[in-house]
This record gives structure tokens, C-alpha cells and sequence, in this order.
């Protein structure tokens, strides 16, 4: 068993949050987008960067405000249609990345570097949670929408993810790089033709969820070309870019920290604005001014948990009810419902195939 096969059926205790509010977000796919608009639609350039309240100072920076990219995200929902995530996904460079894009290039295969990526998916943008596991001959990969996107803004991140890792993974791999199946949970049929080109793949519409599937077989596929340096040189620069996102200053990911070491237990506004010594008045004005709220924070926290538990342990849902300080177990289902749209059990069923 390789790598990426043993990562995607072992039970891993770690778990990588998703970006919300102040966190960083890296700024290369902010460059990407704009640069896409005034090329094929400048009529939206400026009026994104009014939207999303981007200065041209900002595209300067390593990153950016994770609300802003999500303000970004709605706007090109909104006025550019999801199947237009196809063309600009095809728009990203593997260059794009930097010094991650050069570890990328550095993988022995595929399968390195799909491991490196899930590694790193901060240095890429993380604004969903991922899965993985093993179905039959074919290596599956899920997003889980844990902050709530509106359907429109998961529908265009979702297809501009699929596009931007694949073609990406062309520059690497080869031009004959495709996936095996694509998952998705709204319906473009009028462009079916179009989204299975890009994918060179069937895809299969009105899912219960969204993911794409590789054959195992192509896990082992190496390098097109050989790299100048090997990925323990760029690993330690990565490691530093990780560890700038995790020390920049965010209001979001000091309240996460927070509510992950409370074990359940999760203190209200009030206790929570006592800890930053301010009003539980100012904490609330705070976190609107970052597009979010502290019940937006919890409830991502407790989602993303409660996918951990569903999908990689056995332990019931009544367990998991308490662990995520739930009084009882049916308000757990009701909340799960409303945050995924499905029951814990339905979700776990799923999450097997």
C-alpha cells in the first residue's frame, strides 16, 4: 500500500480548519482571478475589487483576508456563472504557488503529490474541508462545505478547485492526466460536454455530494520532468509559510484555538469576550466587520469535528453528540441537518459508498 492510499484509510486525530473571517488566505488566487477579468471580462475587474474591498496595495501582500476571498468568490458566482469556474481554472500556473509550486514539482508521483498538497492546503487556499478514502480501484476525494457557503459560491469553488488541481497537475504529470469521476451536487447539464472534456472523465450530476475519483493506478504516475532540487530542499520553506499563516494575527484563530481545547465544554459570548477583555457588544461588532459571528465560528468548529468522527471512527452519534457538548443527541442531528443538509447517520453512510 502506497502513501496516499494508507493516508486515506487511517484514522489521522489531526484536524486542518478551514479558513474563516481575518484568517489568511493565500493572495495568488486573488492575482489569478483578477488577472482573468481583465483579460476576458474587465468590465468586472474594478467592480470585484469594490465589492471585496481590495486595494491594489493588498495584491502586494502574501495574503489576504479569508471574508474578503469568499466576497471575491460570491461576486464571480454571481455575475461570471459556475461552468465559467472552467475556464478560469484552466487559467492557474503551476509557477502560481511559489516555492510550494516547486516542492509540488519535486514529488517522486502523483500520489506525493496529492499528499503534499493535503499536507500544505493552507499554502492553497482551504476554504472547504477534504476527505479521502479508497472505493474499489479508485482513490476518492470529498469537500465538505463546513463554513456555509451559499449553494451558487460552493458550486464555482468547488468546480474552480476540481479545474485549478488538475490542470496544475498536468504541468506536472502530463497532459493525459484525467480524473476518474467527477461528483457534483447541482446540475450543469447544458454543459456536460464542456465539464467532461476538461476532466476527461464521466460526471455524474445532483450527488449528495461533491468529489472527484482517480484510478489507483494512476497514483504511481511520476514526474514529466526532473526538478532541480528535491523536496527536502523546499519542504523547510514551506514549513515557514505554514507557520507565518498560523502566527498572523486573527481574532478567528484565537477563538478557534479556544473552542478546540474546551473539549466540548464551549464557553458563551459573554465568558468568550471576558477572555479579550472586551464587551461581549465590541467582540460581537468585531467579528461582523470580518463577515462572520461567533456562532458561525462554533458551529464550523463542531461541523468539521463532528466530519472527523463520521468519517474516520466508529464512535455512535450519541458519542459524538457529547464529545461537540451537545445536551442531547437529536439537537445534534438537528444542527448537523441544517449545517450539511443531511442526518450524521445518512452523512457517515455516504462517506462509505
Amino acid at each position: 500500500m502506497n502513501s496516499i492510499t494508507a493516508h486515506a484509510t487511517e484514522t489521522d486525530n489531526t484536524v486542518l480548519l478551514t479558513v474563516l473571517g481575518d484568517q489568511p488566505y493565500p493572495v495568488y488566487e486573488l492575482n489569478n482571478i483578477l488577472r482573468y477579468l481583465h483579460q476576458y471580462f474587465p468590465q468586472h475587474e474594478q467592480a470585484l475589487m469594490l465589492t471585496a474591498n481590495v486595494r491594489h496595495r493588498d495584491l502586494q501582500e502574501t495574503y489576504v483576508p479569508a471574508y474578503k476571498m469568499q466576497m471575491v468568490f460570491d461576486y464571480c458566482a454571481e455575475h461570471l456563472g459556475t461552468h465559467q469556474a472552467l475556464s478560469l481554472g484552466q487559467s492557474y500556473q503551476l509557477s502560481d504557488l511559489g516555492v510550494f509550486g516547486y516542492a509540488l514539482a519535486s514529488c517522486r508521483n502523483l500520489a506525493d503529490a496529492i499528499e503534499l498538497a493535503d499536507k500544505y492546503n493552507g499554502l492553497t487556499g482551504n476554504l472547504l474541508e477534504k476527505s479521502a478514502h479508497i472505493e474499489g480501484q479508485r482513490f476518492v476525494s470529498r469537500f465538505h462545505n463546513v463554513i456555509g457557503l451559499s449553494p451558487t459560491t460552493l458550486n464555482f469553488f468547488v468546480l474552480l478547485s476540481l479545474t485549478a488541481s488538475l490542470h496544475v497537475a498536468r504541468q506536472i504529470f502530463g497532459p493525459f492526466l484525467r480524473y476518474d469521476r467527477v461528483y457534483l451536487s447541482f446540475n450543469d447539464e447544458a454543459h456536460r460536454d464542456q465539464y467532461e472534456e476538461v476532466f476527461g472523465c464521466p460526471v455524474q450530476f445532483d450527488c449528495d455530494f461533491d468529489a472527484w475519483g482517480i484510478d489507483l493506478n494512476l497514483l504511481t504516475l511520476p514526474k514529466q520532468k526532473e526538478s532541480p532540487a528535491s523536496m527536502a530542499t523546499y519542504l523547510p520553506y514551506c514549513n515557514e509559510l505554514m507557520n507565518a499563516m498560523k502566527q498572523e494575527a486573527s481574532l478567528v484563530n484565537e477563538i478557534q484555538q479556544i473552542l478546540i481545547s474546551c473539549s466540548g465544554d464551549y464557553p458563551d459570548i459573554e465568558m468568550l469576550a471576558s477572555a479579550f477583555n472586551v464587551s461581549s457588544r465590541t467582540l460581537r461588532r468585531q467579528l461582523a466587520a470580518l463577515g462572520t459571528s461567533y456562532q458561525k465560528i462554533l458551529n464550523k468548529v463542531r461541523c468539521q469535528l463532528a466530519i472527523e468522527y463520521l468519517t474516520k471512527t466508529d464512535l455512535s452519534i450519541e458519542d459524538i453528540s457529547n464529545l461537540l457538548g451537545f445536551s442531547d443527541v437529536t439537537n445534534f442531528r438537528h444542527a448537523f441537518k441544517k449545517w450539511l443538509n443531511r442526518t450524521p447517520s445518512y452523512y457517515r453512510k455516504i462517506s462509505c459508498f
